[in-house]
C-alpha cells in the first residue's frame, strides 16, 4: 500500500540547505548530508512555511553563501512544496 502527502519544507533558494531538527532547536543543514540525523522540519501550508523563517531564525544561517546577520532571511529562504510517498509491505 502507498500513501502520498504533500507537505512544505523550507530550503535555501539554491536547494542546497533544508530546514532540520525540532521546532525550538532548528537548524539550517545541507540536504545531501549523510551524517545529519535531525529531522526534516515539515509544515502543512506554504503560509506556515514562510512564517516559520520570518519570525525566527535557525542555527547555521551563516552557512548560507552571502547572507550576513541581520539580513532577511526571505532573500535566501523560500517555501518548497515537496510529495512524500510511504509504501508499506
Amino acid at each position: 500500500m502507498k500513501i502520498q502527502q504533500t507537505v512544505w519544507f523550507i530550503m535555501s533558494k539554491d536547494r542546497t540547505f533544508v530546514a532540520k531538527g525540532t521546532p525550538r532547536n532548528r537548524h539550517l543543514v545541507r540536504w545531501d548530508d549523510p551524517k545529519d540525523k535531525k529531522r526534516f522540519l515539515t509544515y502543512t501550508t506554504k503560509g506556515k512555511a514562510e512564517s516559520g523563517f520570518k519570525v525566527s531564525g535557525f542555527y547555521g544561517m551563516g552557512s548560507i553563501n552571502g547572507f550576513k546577520y541581520g539580513d532577511d532571511l526571505s532573500n535566501y529562504l523560500e517555501p518548497v512544496e515537496v510529495v512524500i510517498t510511504m509504501e508499506f509491505k
